[in-house]
């Protein structure tokens, strides 16, 4: 385990410790989602707990406050039951592992629509999002929030410079950064001409929304400030692997405003006709994080939203946007939809299980965890014969042939690595019958160069031919060469 986990772990015991008078039976890590905060379910003799680490003490400090405000406004999010000194440490109620995203594919019907169990799911999670934005202002002191307590000109051209820089940019686009700026600055003048007197949760999309015993919970709105209401409908609606169908969204919107000017009376017909430029804006912000996420940080699950993404573009840049000025800007998009549209369409789809096999340096800590997924086998090979301490083979990686032949000579890797295709083969027929998609396969040695990379490769080896598997085959270190 990395010693960072190590430290996270020793620092939420002695805090559950300290809350509950009683040792915890079992810390478990969880997977990673995009953000860098860490989780642990904590299990003792009480109901199991989320132990959390954030380094960003700010963020935290956001998230602390806005949760005992909603706690108090009878909202559902987590609750908050202990905080560290250091306020980087804290414990929050255990809402399960079931989230709206996680649903979403057991209710589609044939014709790629959502059933009416899911819509009932959608419509409830609008009503919230209306309490959120209506009661949550309530009482609330906007000094808390982080990094921002308002959306204003800086919040929005944020956005856009993080999609000009993490996303136009890698992807190669060619644009004429003076009028794509000009543009920005009229695209903010139209946005922030809005009333600014909702709480702007900031992301509220299926992911942030747990399923606890039929009820719905929400997570993940630290970064909320006071704002425009049509930004988080827009983000919900319009996630873009979550792809509602745009007949159900028309009705989602529907039901949405409804709901909203039940509360608080509203410009209904005003709030349609702005709706698009939100949706508009709300994908580029996105795009700029799967760039982020995908391209700079690496993140697969990220560079897999891009395609949904550029579809809902597509099929909002067809839609009556407002009358504002930002023509150029509209033709950029217009042409990396054409672009991408054409590059994911050469992309074949693949409907089996993959499954991807990398080999590393557990002194460089374990492969990042599949976000679709978050599972696996990792398998420690240090136990083999270790060929890097011998001169003649210090310089080469378990690719090469007398790396391969030292080790097949040994009756030990014969054993290891029978047992590991007997597991890995029996999880893969049983995923390929349930319908799974992806399974992860990592081997991990000293320093990633023979034993690890021997091994992933022979694995990949036995393993082809499975009918219904495409393997893909990493090797994270000696890809860093």
């Amino acid at each position: 385990m990395q010693l960072k986990y190590i430290e996270h772990i020793k620092a939420l015991t002695s805090l559950y410790v300290e809350f509950y008078k009683h040792e915890p039976v079992s810390v478990t890590a969880l997977p990673r989602s995009g953000s860098s905060r860490a989780y642990f379910r904590i299990q003792g003799n009480n109901e199991p707990v989320i132990g959390a680490f954030n380094a960003d003490v700010n963020e935290n400090n956001a998230f602390f406050s806005l949760t005992k405000h909603f706690e108090w406004k009878g909202l559902n999010v987590p609750k908050l039951f202990s905080i560290s000194t250091n306020k980087q440490y804290y414990l929050i109620s255990d809402l399960g592992d079931a989230t709206l995203y996680s649903m979403l594919l057991s209710c589609h019907l044939a014709n790629s629509e959502y059933s009416e169990k899911m819509m009932n799911y959608f419509k409830s999670a609008l009503t919230h999002l209306v309490d959120f934005q209506v009661e949550g202002p309530v009482g609330l002191d906007y000094s808390v929030c982080y990094p921002k307590q308002v959306f204003d000109r800086r919040s929005a051209m944020w956005d856009f410079n993080y999609f000009k820089y993490s996303f136009l940019k890698p992807i190669g686009a060619l644009f004429d950064e003076d009028k794509l700026e000009d543009d920005f600055e009229n695209f903010t003048n139209y946005l922030l001409d809005d009333e600014m007197d909702c709480f702007q949760y900031r992301d509220f999309q299926s992911r942030n929304i747990m399923v606890k015993s039929d009820e719905l919970y929400f997570i993940d709105y630290q970064g909320g400030r006071r704002g425009p209401c049509l930004y988080d409908v827009a983000s919900f609606l319009y996630q873009a692997k979550a792809a509602i169908p745009q007949s159900q969204r028309d009705t989602l919107f529907n039901f949405y405003l409804e709901t909203l000017n039940s509360k608080k009376g509203v410009n209904i017909e005003r709030l349609r006709e702005r709706f698009p430029a939100f949706v508009l804006f709300r994908i580029i912000q996105t795009l700029g994080a799967y760039g982020y996420r995908g391209y700079f940080e690496g993140k697969t699950h990220f560079i897999q939203s891009i395609p949904p993404a550029i579809e809902n573009l597509s099929q909002v840049l067809k839609s009556k946007l407002p009358d504002v000025n930002i023509e150029y800007l509209i033709s950029v998009l217009e042409n990396i939809t054409s672009l991408l549209k054409s590059k994911f369409e050469q992309t074949p789809t693949f409907d089996g299980l993959t499954i991807d096999i990398t080999s590393f340096s557990l002194k460089n800590g374990y492969p990042d965890l599949n976000l679709e997924h978050g599972g696996g086998f990792i398998f420690d090979c240090r136990s083999l014969q270790n060929p890097g301490r011998l001169v003649k083979y210090k310089a080469l990686t378990g690719l090469d042939a007398p790396v391969a032949e030292y080790l097949n000579d040994r009756p030990e890797v014969d054993v290891f690595m029978s047992k590991a295709y007997e597991m890995i083969f029996t999880a893969a027929n049983n995923y390929l019958s349930r319908g799974f998609k992806y399974l992860s396969v990592g081997f991990g040695c000293t320093g990633g160069q023979h034993r690890s990379v021997y091994c992933a490769a022979r694995l990949a080896k036995m393993l082809e031919g499975i009918q219904g598997v495409k393997i893909i085959l990493n090797h994270r270190e000696l890809d860093k060469l």
